[in-house]
């Protein structure tokens, strides 16, 4: 995986459910399938646990996500959304069943490459009356091998206590930006470097990039590390 993402969180990892008087426990795992150079044919493998001592009947579908402006995950559940990211991915079962302390693998299979990039979604949704919970995979697909992501800073916005950047991807794949910001003191000395790393931007995507700001800085610069270039 191509570092952390820093909009995981909205993934579940793992899912509580009241189920008469016990309590029922399942996992999936991974919950980012990342791969690159995918080909027709190319099967991708999801464990789901239950560790509780309930039998769990689970939903299986597949859609696509985005990225908004703040890097968060965007599902993307319309029927046309649906209709691509089924006409991509296979999936070859749409229910699972797990006994108590069992488990079972989830395979999706990619049927289709005829893309640059795929951002698409697998849901895992328990089949219980009440419980809308669900487990989010996301699937970050390329089938670019030598192409990297191509990054820049497009802007960015100094205030008073923070420093807002605007990263943009230009290539077919998704990455990280890493660069370098200076800040200046009053007598316009360099006070501090840091090197910032931005979350994961998606293929054709921006994203903005907050860098809190010492009170003692009046002006700063950004620079890339994989250009050496200011902004």
């Amino acid at each position: 995986m191509i570092g952390a993402l820093k909009w995981i969180g909205i993934v579940m990892v793992v899912l509580f459910l009241p189920w008469g008087n016990a309590q029922a426990m399942v996992s999936v795992s991974p919950v980012i399938v990342e791969a690159v150079g995918v080909a027709e044919g190319q099967t991708f493998e999801v464990l789901c646990q239950n560790w509780g001592d309930q039998p769990i009947e689970m939903q299986l579908s597949l859609a696509l996500f985005d990225q908004s402006e703040t890097g968060g995950v965007v599902f993307l559940e319309d029927p046309e959304a649906v209709h691509r990211a089924s006409g991509f991915l296979t999936l070859h079962t749409d229910a699972l069943s797990l006994d108590p302390n069992g488990e079972d693998v989830v395979r999706v299979e990619l049927t289709d490459n005829s893309f640059d990039n795929l951002y698409a979604v697998l849901f895992v949704k328990p089949r219980q009356v009440g419980v809308q919970t669900r487990f989010a995979v996301l699937f970050l697909l390329s089938t670019s091998v030598n192409k990297l992501a191509n990054m820049t800073v497009s802007s960015w916005v100094q205030q008073e206590d923070a420093l807002t950047l605007t990263v943009e991807n230009h290539g077919l794949r998704h990455g990280l930006w890493e660069g370098e910001v200076h800040l200046y003191d009053a007598s316009d000395q360099v006070g501090e470097k840091r090197q910032i790393t931005s979350g994961v931007v998606l293929a054709g995507r921006s994203r903005g990039v907050q860098v809190p700001l010492p009170s003692w800085v009046r002006r700063v610069e950004v620079f890339s590390d994989l250009s050496g270039q200011q902004r």
